[in-house]
This record gives C-alpha cells, structure tokens and sequence, in this order.
C-alpha cells in the first residue's frame, strides 16, 4: 500500500484504502485528497472511508455474481432450445443414412462419381451424429453412480484402454501414479471418458507427437491443522508438451460450442466440465504459450459428503467462476 502511494506522487499525502473482493482480493484503490489542511483526516474518517470501500467491494462482487446468473440463464435456455433441435434431428439423420446405405449397396448401379457423392453423403451423416450426440450428452442429467475409487486405477485403465490406439511418435507418461492416494468420490466410467477426452485433446495439441505426462496426487488440506490432516482432494494432472494455449482462448474453453478444431464440436470439454462438477470437482487449466497446458481434475476425497445434482440451470457457465490455480 505504501509503494502504492509513493507511485502515485501527488496522492501520497491523501489517504488510500484498498477495495477488496471476493477472498480478499484486492478489486481496486479509493484515493481522497484533500490539500487544504496537513492533516485532513482524522481517524474517524478513514475509519468511514475504509468502511465505504468495503461497500464498494461488495458492489463489485455483487455486480459480478448479477452478470454470471445473466449469463447461467441464457445458456440453460440456448441448452434447452438445442437439445430440443438435436431431438428433432437426429430421426431424419437416421432415414438419410439409411437410404444412402441403401444406394452404396445397390452394386454395379452406381459408377464411381455416384459412390464417392454416397462416400461423402455417409461422412456428413455422420459428423452431424456426432455433434448431435455431444448435444444430448451435454443437455441430458448425468446417470453416473457415483462410489469410492482409486483415481489411479481409472487412470491405469484409461491408458490400457488408449494403448492401441498410440501411435509410435505419441507417448504416455504414466510413471507417478502412486497407489496410497486416498479414494475419490466419481463414477469410474464417467471419469475414464474424461480423461480420454483429455489425452486425446493433448494428443492433438502435439500433432500427434510427444510425451503426455498423467499424474495422480492428493492435495493438501488449505488450513490443516497438522500435517497429518487427511487431503480433501486428489487431483488428476494431463500435461501435455504442445504450444499452449492463447490467453484470450483460455477464457472460452469450457464455453459450449467454442472449439478451435476445423471439426470439433466444441461440446468435450463443456460436457467433462460437467460430469466432475457433478461429481463435485472441477476442472483446472494452466496454460504458456509455447510451454504446454495441464488440464487437472479436481476431485473430493471419498470421505466428503456426496454432491447435490445439480440442475441444468445452476450448472451454466460454471466454468465463469472457476480460479486456474497458479503456474507451479
């Protein structure tokens, strides 16, 4: 506060009081200057201006959260209206595929321009399937029963389950994956889906060549009181060594429908944001721009209470109010 004050020269003799936020963050300064008198404030009134700036705090906050339940509606509703339209596409997806099965099979009736155009009429169906499948998955509740898990188990069998799929330039680190985790609170097929998503999008970061390093570790309790204190947290890392990611994209990558992928849907990471908060985690990103990304799973330790479901509604954009950790 006092560099502050020296940095802002011609205010040095008036007095300055922080605006703080949300977790005491520090929002903004309150500057008062009044060059009449040497001493023009006496202590009751920078006790006022302090208490005026804690208001002013608030506002802030408020305003924000005001904006975020702005913003949670319009996408439930835009959610909504989309599974409606997925809904409503998927039939005639079906009847199309169909009848250009039918005209691919018709044997020595088609020449080879007509069996491309029924080639691409297939592809297209099926893209469009995709993506109004990621929709469903992204509007419909979760079914998942959640239990007591080793993360480092799923972890194990997640990359068993990719192991076929590597190809020789793309490597898989799997070496810390300690077995003395406490357990999580997760559905153990949900969070194999995510982390597929995970590697898989790490794997597209690198082009297919590199290393992705996948690690399990329990986070330490904020406030322990001792050292042996059980964590509340394990978490999940996906590091990969690609270029990073942009800082003005970083902001959007749990957005519904954002992608930067000529193909992609942009539904992935929206729809893993959801099956860990409805897991009672989150997800984590840290990201430098030539330096790699690490995406981390945050997940309850399986002594914590179960979540609540979560409507569509509260769900939102969640992903507004989550804080990446620092850089480690």
């Amino acid at each position: 506060m006092l560099a502050t004050a020296e940095v802002l020269g011609a205010f040095k003799q008036g007095v300055c009081v922080g605006v703080y936020g949300e977790d005491h963050e520090l929002e903004a300064f309150l500057l008062v200057v009044d060059d009449r008198v040497r001493d023009a404030f006496s202590p009751d009134e920078i006790a006022l201006l302090e208490a005026l700036a804690t208001q002013m705090g608030v506002v802030i906050e408020n305003s924000r959260q005001h904006l975020r339940l702005q913003e949670r509606d319009r996408l439930a509703a835009l959610g909504q209206m989309a599974a409606g339209l997925a809904h409503e596409v998927k039939n005639p997806l079906g009847a199309i595929k169909g009848a250009a099965q039918l005209l691919g099979d018709s044997g020595g009736r088609l020449d080879a321009s007509e069996r491309e155009f029924v080639g691409i009429i297939l592809e297209e169906v099926e893209r469009l399937d995709r993506v109004v499948g990621s929709v469903l998955d992204y509007a419909r509740p979760s079914k998942g029963q959640l239990g007591a898990v080793s993360a480092s188990a799923v972890v194990r069998r997640t990359l068993t389950v990719l192991a076929s799929e590597r190809d020789k330039d793309f490597e898989l680190d799997s070496s810390d994956l300690p077995d003395d985790v406490p357990l999580v609170r997760a559905d153990a097929e949900q969070l194999r889906q995510v982390l597929i998503n995970l590697i898989r999008n790490a794997e597209q970061a690198m082009g297919g060549t590199g290393k992705v390093r996948v690690s399990v570790r329990a986070r330490e309790k904020v406030g322990a009181a001792s050292p042996n204190d059980p964590p509340e947290w394990v978490e999940i890392n996906v590091r990969d060594q690609g270029p990073g990611i942009a800082p003005h994209v970083l902001d959007k990558l749990f957005v519904p429908f954002f992608t930067t992928k000529p193909t992609g849907t942009g539904l992935g990471l929206a729809v893993s944001q959801r099956v860990v908060e409805e897991m009672g985690g989150r997800i984590e990103v840290t990201s430098h721009t030539g330096a790699g990304s690490t995406f981390t799973v945050v997940l309850p330790t399986a002594s914590e209470p179960l979540p609540q479901p979560r409507s569509a509604t509260e769900r939102g954009t969640a992903n507004a109010e989550l804080r990446p950790r620092p850089a480690e």
